[in-house]
């Protein structure tokens, strides 16, 4: 992606290795330009961040709440299936042999 290296207030276009502060046509300062739209973007970029966090750590939560749940039941918990983690033994798969 290349980056369009202009002034924000005139538009005169400025060169890539133009490191100066201010714009050398219209002299408005460019690293403070449009500050409160910069920061009002940013921290709601920061607000859809923490909200995805959060329903991130509510998906966790749920699921030590079914732990606690079956725990306190005496149930298995269901991602637990007693027969179909083990293998059969060698005796069982000759016995099912015709």
């Amino acid at each position: 992606m290349k980056e369009d290296k202009s002034c924000p207030n005139c538009g005169k276009k400025l060169s890539l290795f133009y490191l100066k502060q201010n714009c050398p046509a219209c002299g408005v300062d460019l690293l403070h330009y449009d500050m409160e739209g910069r920061l009002e973007r940013d921290a709601q970029k920061a607000a859809k961040e923490v909200e995805a966090l959060w329903r991130v750590l509510r998906r966790a939560d749920k699921a030590r709440l079914i732990e606690k749940y079956y725990q306190k039941k005496g149930k298995p918990f269901p991602w637990e299936d007693a027969d179909a983690a083990e293998p059969p033994s060698a005796q069982e798969q000759e016995d099912q042999c015709p």
